[in-house]
Protein backbone atom coordinates (compact mmCIF):
# COMPACT_ATOMS: atom_id res chain seq x y z
CA UNK A 1 0.00 0.00 0.00
CA UNK A 2 1.45 3.19 -1.19
CA UNK A 3 2.36 5.46 2.01
CA UNK A 4 -0.40 7.93 1.64
CA UNK A 5 -2.91 5.42 1.92
CA UNK A 6 -1.24 4.72 5.14
CA UNK A 7 -1.45 7.99 6.22
CA UNK A 8 -5.04 8.41 5.67
CA UNK A 9 -5.96 4.73 7.31
CA UNK A 10 -4.14 5.89 10.72
CA UNK A 11 -5.88 9.21 10.76
CA UNK A 12 -8.04 9.66 14.19
CA UNK A 13 -11.67 9.41 12.68
CA UNK A 14 -12.99 13.27 12.78
CA UNK A 15 -9.91 13.83 10.66
CA UNK A 16 -10.02 11.45 8.42
CA UNK A 17 -13.94 11.71 7.77
CA UNK A 18 -12.64 15.52 7.21
CA UNK A 19 -10.26 14.84 4.46
CA UNK A 20 -12.33 12.37 2.52
CA UNK A 21 -15.36 14.79 2.57
CA UNK A 22 -13.19 17.42 1.22
CA UNK A 23 -11.78 14.34 -0.91
CA UNK A 24 -14.83 13.21 -2.23
CA UNK A 25 -16.51 16.68 -3.06
CA UNK A 26 -13.93 17.13 -5.90
CA UNK A 27 -12.20 20.42 -4.58
CA UNK A 28 -8.78 20.78 -6.32
CA UNK A 29 -9.25 17.57 -8.03
CA UNK A 30 -8.29 15.77 -5.67
CA UNK A 31 -11.33 13.07 -6.18
CA UNK A 32 -8.96 11.83 -9.36
CA UNK A 33 -5.86 12.26 -7.78
CA UNK A 34 -6.90 10.18 -4.96
CA UNK A 35 -8.45 7.23 -7.19
CA UNK A 36 -5.08 7.52 -9.53
CA UNK A 37 -3.11 6.28 -5.78
CA UNK A 38 -6.17 4.06 -5.78
CA UNK A 39 -6.10 2.33 -9.08
CA UNK A 40 -1.80 1.94 -8.91
CA UNK A 41 -2.47 0.22 -5.29
CA UNK A 42 -3.17 -3.71 -5.02
CA UNK A 43 -6.39 -5.23 -4.60
CA UNK A 44 -6.35 -5.82 -0.90
CA UNK A 45 -4.50 -2.76 -0.08
CA UNK A 46 -7.78 -0.88 -2.11
CA UNK A 47 -9.89 -3.33 0.36
CA UNK A 48 -8.26 -2.33 3.67
CA UNK A 49 -8.40 1.28 2.09
CA UNK A 50 -12.21 0.96 1.22
CA UNK A 51 -12.92 -0.60 4.92
CA UNK A 52 -11.60 2.04 7.08
CA UNK A 53 -13.90 4.65 5.22
CA UNK A 54 -16.78 5.69 6.77
CA UNK A 55 -20.56 5.16 5.70
CA UNK A 56 -20.72 4.43 1.73
CA UNK A 57 -17.52 6.35 0.78
CA UNK A 58 -16.03 2.74 0.05
CA UNK A 59 -18.82 2.02 -2.23
CA UNK A 60 -18.31 4.98 -3.61
CA UNK A 61 -15.23 4.66 -4.80
CA UNK A 62 -15.05 1.34 -5.93
CA UNK A 63 -17.57 2.86 -8.56
CA UNK A 64 -15.37 5.69 -9.66
CA UNK A 65 -12.61 3.73 -10.00
CA UNK A 66 -14.30 1.57 -12.48
CA UNK A 67 -12.24 1.79 -16.13
CA UNK A 68 -9.37 4.15 -14.15
CA UNK A 69 -6.05 2.68 -15.63
CA UNK A 70 -3.14 2.55 -13.50
CA UNK A 71 -1.64 6.15 -13.96
CA UNK A 72 1.32 7.61 -15.01
CA UNK A 73 4.01 8.04 -12.29
CA UNK A 74 4.63 11.62 -12.91
CA UNK A 75 0.30 11.70 -12.08
CA UNK A 76 0.87 9.72 -9.35
CA UNK A 77 3.62 12.23 -7.72
CA UNK A 78 0.59 14.81 -8.26
CA UNK A 79 -1.62 13.42 -6.63
CA UNK A 80 0.60 12.07 -3.81
CA UNK A 81 1.87 15.84 -3.76
CA UNK A 82 -1.91 17.52 -3.39
CA UNK A 83 -3.48 14.99 -0.91
CA UNK A 84 -0.21 15.94 1.14
CA UNK A 85 -0.87 19.03 0.76
CA UNK A 86 -4.41 19.06 2.30
CA UNK A 87 -3.07 17.15 4.87
CA UNK A 88 -0.54 19.11 6.52
CA UNK A 89 -3.32 22.07 6.30
CA UNK A 90 -5.96 19.67 7.69
CA UNK A 91 -6.22 21.06 11.43
CA UNK A 92 -6.32 25.03 9.85
CA UNK A 93 -9.03 23.42 7.60
CA UNK A 94 -10.93 21.69 10.27
CA UNK A 95 -10.67 24.93 12.44
CA UNK A 96 -12.45 27.08 9.83
CA UNK A 97 -14.94 24.48 8.65
CA UNK A 98 -16.13 24.57 12.74
CA UNK A 99 -16.11 28.19 12.95
CA UNK A 100 -18.30 28.00 9.79
CA UNK A 101 -20.49 24.88 11.04
CA UNK A 102 -21.10 27.25 14.70
CA UNK A 103 -22.27 30.24 12.04
CA UNK A 104 -24.62 28.13 10.23
CA UNK A 105 -26.01 26.21 13.09
CA UNK A 106 -27.17 30.02 14.38
CA UNK A 107 -28.78 30.58 11.33
CA UNK A 108 -30.30 27.25 10.75
CA UNK A 109 -32.45 28.12 14.20
CA UNK A 110 -33.37 30.75 12.58
CA UNK A 111 -34.61 29.18 9.47
CA UNK A 112 -36.49 27.06 11.78
CA UNK A 113 -39.31 29.33 11.28
CA UNK A 114 -39.85 27.95 7.99
CA UNK A 115 -41.61 24.73 9.35
CA UNK A 116 -43.90 26.01 11.35
CA UNK A 117 -47.35 27.14 10.46
CA UNK A 118 -48.65 30.96 10.24
CA UNK A 119 -52.13 30.27 8.74
CA UNK A 120 -53.56 32.61 11.42
CA UNK A 121 -51.21 35.53 10.34
CA UNK A 122 -52.54 34.61 6.78
CA UNK A 123 -55.89 35.69 7.43
CA UNK A 124 -55.11 39.32 7.19
CA UNK A 125 -53.91 39.16 3.69
CA UNK A 126 -55.76 38.73 0.48
CA UNK A 127 -54.61 35.98 -1.48
CA UNK A 128 -54.69 36.54 -5.27
CA UNK A 129 -56.98 33.99 -5.36
CA UNK A 130 -59.46 36.04 -3.31
CA UNK A 131 -58.39 39.26 -5.07
CA UNK A 132 -59.96 37.39 -8.30
CA UNK A 133 -56.52 36.80 -10.29
CA UNK A 134 -55.99 33.57 -12.59
CA UNK A 135 -53.47 31.08 -10.96
CA UNK A 136 -52.37 30.24 -14.36
CA UNK A 137 -52.11 27.17 -16.07
CA UNK A 138 -52.53 23.49 -14.58
CA UNK A 139 -50.13 22.10 -16.69
CA UNK A 140 -47.12 23.69 -18.49
CA UNK A 141 -46.65 24.68 -22.06
CA UNK A 142 -44.32 23.17 -23.91
CA UNK A 143 -42.18 24.45 -27.17
CA UNK A 144 -43.68 23.83 -30.43
CA UNK A 145 -42.15 21.38 -32.65
CA UNK A 146 -41.42 18.59 -29.57
CA UNK A 147 -41.47 15.49 -30.17
CA UNK A 148 -44.82 13.81 -28.02
CA UNK A 149 -45.57 10.41 -26.77
CA UNK A 150 -48.85 9.20 -25.77
CA UNK A 151 -48.20 7.27 -22.68
CA UNK A 152 -49.67 3.73 -22.23
CA UNK A 153 -52.70 3.96 -19.77
CA UNK A 154 -51.29 2.90 -16.44
CA UNK A 155 -52.16 -0.47 -16.10
CA UNK A 156 -51.56 -3.21 -12.63
CA UNK A 157 -49.93 -5.70 -14.97
CA UNK A 158 -46.39 -3.89 -14.41
CA UNK A 159 -47.11 -4.96 -10.74
CA UNK A 160 -44.97 -7.86 -9.46
CA UNK A 161 -45.32 -7.21 -5.96
CA UNK A 162 -49.12 -6.07 -5.02
CA UNK A 163 -49.31 -5.95 -1.06
CA UNK A 164 -49.04 -2.58 0.42
CA UNK A 165 -47.79 -4.19 3.26
CA UNK A 166 -44.59 -5.79 1.78
CA UNK A 167 -44.10 -2.56 -0.19
CA UNK A 168 -43.78 -0.57 2.80
CA UNK A 169 -42.09 -3.30 4.78
CA UNK A 170 -39.59 -3.80 1.83
CA UNK A 171 -39.13 -0.47 0.93
CA UNK A 172 -35.39 0.94 0.98
CA UNK A 173 -33.18 3.49 -0.71
CA UNK A 174 -31.36 1.75 -3.50
CA UNK A 175 -28.44 3.09 -5.06
CA UNK A 176 -27.40 0.05 -7.73
CA UNK A 177 -29.07 -0.81 -10.64
CA UNK A 178 -28.49 -3.51 -13.41
CA UNK A 179 -28.63 -2.18 -17.63
CA UNK A 180 -31.87 -3.27 -17.90
CA UNK A 181 -34.24 -1.05 -19.27
CA UNK A 182 -37.29 0.45 -17.42
CA UNK A 183 -40.74 -0.55 -19.79
CA UNK A 184 -42.85 2.38 -21.19
CA UNK A 185 -45.75 0.45 -19.10
CA UNK A 186 -43.52 0.94 -16.17
CA UNK A 187 -42.74 4.46 -16.78
CA UNK A 188 -46.61 4.97 -17.39
CA UNK A 189 -47.77 3.67 -13.94
CA UNK A 190 -44.92 5.55 -12.52
CA UNK A 191 -45.40 8.73 -13.25
CA UNK A 192 -49.07 7.83 -12.48
CA UNK A 193 -48.13 7.07 -8.89
CA UNK A 194 -46.37 10.10 -8.41
CA UNK A 195 -48.55 12.88 -10.13
CA UNK A 196 -51.11 11.18 -12.01
CA UNK A 197 -54.53 13.02 -12.79
CA UNK A 198 -57.94 11.53 -11.30
CA UNK A 199 -60.07 14.40 -11.84
CA UNK A 200 -60.71 18.13 -12.55
CA UNK A 201 -62.11 20.46 -10.54
CA UNK A 202 -62.99 23.35 -12.76
CA UNK A 203 -60.02 25.33 -14.45
CA UNK A 204 -57.68 25.78 -10.86
CA UNK A 205 -57.02 22.72 -9.88
CA UNK A 206 -57.19 18.84 -9.97
CA UNK A 207 -57.50 15.42 -7.76
CA UNK A 208 -54.52 13.44 -7.82
CA UNK A 209 -52.72 10.01 -6.61
CA UNK A 210 -50.78 12.16 -4.12
CA UNK A 211 -51.78 14.78 -1.63
CA UNK A 212 -51.41 18.51 -2.09
CA UNK A 213 -52.39 21.61 0.31
CA UNK A 214 -55.51 23.07 -1.50
CA UNK A 215 -55.36 20.44 -4.65
CA UNK A 216 -52.60 22.93 -5.68
CA UNK A 217 -49.71 20.76 -6.55
CA UNK A 218 -47.19 23.05 -7.38
CA UNK A 219 -44.54 20.97 -9.26
CA UNK A 220 -43.63 20.06 -12.47
CA UNK A 221 -42.07 16.38 -13.25
CA UNK A 222 -38.86 16.64 -15.76
CA UNK A 223 -37.31 13.15 -16.71
CA UNK A 224 -33.85 12.70 -17.62
CA UNK A 225 -33.99 9.24 -19.56
CA UNK A 226 -31.85 6.79 -20.36
CA UNK A 227 -32.66 3.44 -20.70
CA UNK A 228 -36.35 3.34 -21.17
CA UNK A 229 -37.62 0.64 -23.71
CA UNK A 230 -38.64 2.75 -26.79
CA UNK A 231 -37.70 6.34 -25.64
CA UNK A 232 -34.77 8.10 -26.79
CA UNK A 233 -32.48 9.39 -24.51
CA UNK A 234 -32.93 13.51 -23.26
CA UNK A 235 -34.91 15.51 -20.92
CA UNK A 236 -38.57 14.81 -21.28
CA UNK A 237 -41.53 17.11 -19.33
CA UNK A 238 -44.14 14.93 -18.07
CA UNK A 239 -47.39 16.33 -18.87
CA UNK A 240 -50.40 15.23 -16.26
CA UNK A 241 -53.82 15.86 -17.99
CA UNK A 242 -52.72 14.54 -20.97
CA UNK A 243 -50.36 11.57 -19.82
CA UNK A 244 -47.98 12.24 -22.23
CA UNK A 245 -44.33 12.80 -22.00
CA UNK A 246 -42.64 15.62 -24.00
CA UNK A 247 -39.00 15.70 -25.34
CA UNK A 248 -37.63 18.99 -24.92
CA UNK A 249 -33.87 18.60 -25.67
CA UNK A 250 -30.89 15.68 -25.79
CA UNK A 251 -28.19 16.55 -23.11
CA UNK A 252 -24.86 15.78 -24.50
CA UNK A 253 -22.66 13.80 -21.52
CA UNK A 254 -26.03 13.54 -19.62
CA UNK A 255 -25.13 10.60 -17.13
CA UNK A 256 -22.00 12.38 -16.15
CA UNK A 257 -23.69 16.17 -15.78
CA UNK A 258 -26.36 14.40 -13.60
CA UNK A 259 -23.83 13.12 -11.67
CA UNK A 260 -21.79 16.44 -10.92
CA UNK A 261 -25.41 18.13 -10.35
CA UNK A 262 -26.20 15.89 -7.55
CA UNK A 263 -22.50 16.39 -6.65
CA UNK A 264 -20.84 13.44 -7.08
CA UNK A 265 -23.75 10.80 -6.49
CA UNK A 266 -23.07 8.69 -9.68
CA UNK A 267 -25.24 6.25 -9.24
CA UNK A 268 -27.37 9.64 -10.44
CA UNK A 269 -26.30 8.98 -13.97
CA UNK A 270 -26.19 5.34 -13.96
CA UNK A 271 -29.83 4.88 -13.79
CA UNK A 272 -32.51 3.99 -16.58
CA UNK A 273 -34.36 7.34 -15.75
CA UNK A 274 -33.73 9.92 -13.27
CA UNK A 275 -37.16 11.92 -11.64
CA UNK A 276 -36.34 15.58 -11.02
CA UNK A 277 -38.92 17.53 -9.45
CA UNK A 278 -39.51 21.67 -9.72
CA UNK A 279 -41.13 23.97 -7.84
CA UNK A 280 -43.68 26.52 -9.08
CA UNK A 281 -44.25 28.41 -6.05
CA UNK A 282 -46.90 30.66 -7.33
CA UNK A 283 -49.05 27.41 -7.87
CA UNK A 284 -50.01 27.81 -4.12
CA UNK A 285 -48.60 31.07 -3.67
CA UNK A 286 -51.95 32.18 -5.44
CA UNK A 287 -53.61 30.30 -2.46
CA UNK A 288 -51.91 30.44 0.87
CA UNK A 289 -49.36 33.40 0.62
CA UNK A 290 -46.60 33.11 3.10
CA UNK A 291 -47.90 29.66 4.31
CA UNK A 292 -46.69 28.03 0.93
CA UNK A 293 -43.19 27.22 1.95
CA UNK A 294 -44.43 24.71 4.43
CA UNK A 295 -46.95 23.13 1.69
CA UNK A 296 -44.56 22.69 -1.15
CA UNK A 297 -42.11 21.11 1.81
CA UNK A 298 -44.55 18.50 2.94
CA UNK A 299 -46.20 18.13 -0.83
CA UNK A 300 -42.65 17.51 -2.14
CA UNK A 301 -42.38 14.09 0.24
CA UNK A 302 -45.50 12.90 -0.68
CA UNK A 303 -44.81 12.69 -4.29
CA UNK A 304 -40.96 11.08 -3.63
CA UNK A 305 -42.63 8.37 -1.05
CA UNK A 306 -45.36 7.68 -3.77
CA UNK A 307 -42.29 6.56 -6.17
CA UNK A 308 -40.66 4.94 -3.36
CA UNK A 309 -43.51 2.45 -2.81
CA UNK A 310 -44.57 2.17 -6.67
CA UNK A 311 -40.75 1.57 -7.48
CA UNK A 312 -41.03 -1.31 -4.84
CA UNK A 313 -44.25 -2.81 -6.36
CA UNK A 314 -42.76 -3.27 -9.90
CA UNK A 315 -39.06 -4.53 -8.76
CA UNK A 316 -37.18 -1.18 -9.05
CA UNK A 317 -35.61 0.82 -6.83
CA UNK A 318 -35.25 4.96 -6.24
CA UNK A 319 -33.20 7.03 -3.67
CA UNK A 320 -34.37 10.84 -3.01
CA UNK A 321 -31.68 12.55 -3.43
CA UNK A 322 -31.83 15.93 -1.44
CA UNK A 323 -28.31 17.07 -1.50
CA UNK A 324 -27.32 18.60 -5.51
CA UNK A 325 -26.41 21.76 -6.94
CA UNK A 326 -29.55 24.11 -7.26
CA UNK A 327 -27.83 25.83 -10.30
CA UNK A 328 -26.37 23.05 -11.70
CA UNK A 329 -30.06 20.93 -11.72
CA UNK A 330 -31.99 24.09 -12.57
CA UNK A 331 -29.67 24.79 -15.54
CA UNK A 332 -29.97 20.80 -16.82
CA UNK A 333 -33.85 21.69 -16.92
CA UNK A 334 -33.67 24.81 -18.73
CA UNK A 335 -35.25 26.40 -15.89
CA UNK A 336 -35.36 30.36 -14.66
CA UNK A 337 -34.11 29.42 -10.84
CA UNK A 338 -36.89 32.27 -9.88
CA UNK A 339 -40.50 31.38 -10.92
CA UNK A 340 -39.40 27.29 -11.45
CA UNK A 341 -36.78 25.75 -10.14
CA UNK A 342 -35.60 22.22 -9.09
CA UNK A 343 -36.63 21.26 -5.43
CA UNK A 344 -36.03 16.83 -5.53
CA UNK A 345 -34.34 14.24 -7.48
CA UNK A 346 -34.72 10.65 -7.58
CA UNK A 347 -32.89 8.04 -9.79
CA UNK A 348 -35.02 5.10 -10.90
CA UNK A 349 -33.71 1.84 -12.16
CA UNK A 350 -34.06 -2.02 -11.50
CA UNK A 351 -32.41 -2.63 -8.13
CA UNK A 352 -29.84 -4.84 -7.82
CA UNK A 353 -30.46 -8.05 -5.81
CA UNK A 354 -29.54 -7.90 -2.32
Amino acid sequence: MTDILKKIIILAEPERKFLMNTVMSGRKGLRPGLCALLAAAGEPERETFYGSLPGELGVELRELLKGVPVPAPERLDRARAQIILEMNGLAAAMAKQAARSAKAMKRAQKLRAVLKAGFLKIRKIASDQARGLPRGALQKPYPAGCEVVVLPAPDRSVVVKPGIFECISDRVSRRRFTDEPVSLGELSYLLWATQGVKKLRGTVATFRTVPSGGAMHPFETYLAINNVAGLKKGMYLYQPLDHKLVRLFAVERMAAKLAKAALGQVFVGGCAVTFIWSAVPYKTEWRYSLESKKIILQDSGHVCQNLYLACESIGCGTCAIGAYGQKLFDKLCGLDGVEEFVVYVAPVGRAVAA
